[in-house]
């Protein structure tokens, strides 16, 4: 194509209403880069745009239809379950009366509902605490700061918040903190260790030791706390609480379901006390991570 046509097409472009940008005629000059139009949509995206159109319109109608189902089920099952309170239920007879009055020679634990929660119905307590470790295990994940998610702006604005939390640091806080604290770790211990005796348990213990944790924490910073408590023995104690919970209930499964002798004295509380001990782990690992994750994104 000659100087003469390229410019008369150029021209003829331009009365169409299809002229060239600034830059593409600099670059068709010799005077300046080109920048590269953007691909035109071809016809397989155009076709999985449509799709995707077509399913999220379709999703909230899918959704509601699938939540009116599962409703429908729930009340169902519920409208057939027997009426509450009824002499006739067997819930109401046997299962209550068998707790209240064989916890004591099964589980070694006079408290009943610890029996209950740690004992006959450990499995569903499992569960829980494996909810638990997989809870706090999901928000480390999303907030957890390191190099390979965290840029040095962000890292530079961290140290600042630090460094003004540290001039502002409350006085009183951490005198209370530091009478408090030791009282609070202590009676935790108590709750955790005597909860199948007494009102208390892993649950309430753990939550207790927790909130100690978290104070401690408030007061006097977490490079403080990071002294007794940094990341390794953190995972470390979490892990060893819920593997310990899954090994001592798994014995007491397989021992109960093949007719086997089991070893453990109840005089203490049999297997009530070592999973009283696991679940308080899990749990006020779980509250300091929440804290820890949550405030500063790291332990």
């Amino acid at each position: 194509m000659s100087k003469k046509e390229s410019a008369w097409t150029r021209f003829a472009a331009w009365v169409n209403g299809e002229h060239e940008p600034a830059e593409s005629r600099l670059f068709s000059m010799g005077m300046g880069p080109r920048k590269e139009r953007r691909p035109e949509i071809t016809l397989p995206k155009r076709e999985e745009k449509q799709r995707l159109h077509g399913f999220l319109s379709w999703y909230p109608v899918a959704s509601a239809v699938i939540g009116v189902i599962l409703v429908g089920i729930l009340l169902a099952t519920v409208l057939a379950m027997p009426s509450f309170g009824q002499v006739e239920n067997p819930t109401n007879n046997e299962v209550p009366a068998h707790y209240l009055q064989h916890t004591r020679e099964e589980t070694g634990a006079s408290n009943a509902v610890a029996g209950m929660i740690l004992n006959y119905r450990g499995f569903d307590t499992f569960g829980e605490s494996c909810v638990l470790f997989l809870a706090v295990s999901c928000v480390f994940i999303l907030l957890l700061r390191d190099e390979n998610n965290t840029s040095q702006k962000d890292l530079e604005q961290a140290q600042r918040r630090e460094q003004r939390r540290k001039r502002r640091q409350d006085v009183i806080l951490q005198e209370a903190a530091r009478l408090l604290s030791p009282f609070i770790l202590l009676f935790g211990a108590y709750m955790l260790l005597g909860g199948h005796h007494s009102p208390g348990g892993g649950f309430s213990g753990g939550a207790v030791l927790g909130g100690a944790l978290i104070l401690y924490a408030s007061a006097f910073g977490q490079d403080a706390i990071r002294r007794f408590f940094n990341e390794k023995v953190y995972n470390t104690v979490r892990v060893i609480g819920l593997m310990l919970y899954a090994v001592l209930f798994g014995y007491y499964i397989f021992t109960g379901a093949n007719g086997l002798e089991n070893h453990i004295p109840l005089d203490y509380g049999g297997l009530i006390l070592p999973i009283d001990i696991a679940v308080g782990l899990v749990v006020a690992c779980t509250m300091y991570g929440f804290y820890a994750m949550f405030t500063r994104g790291e332990l």
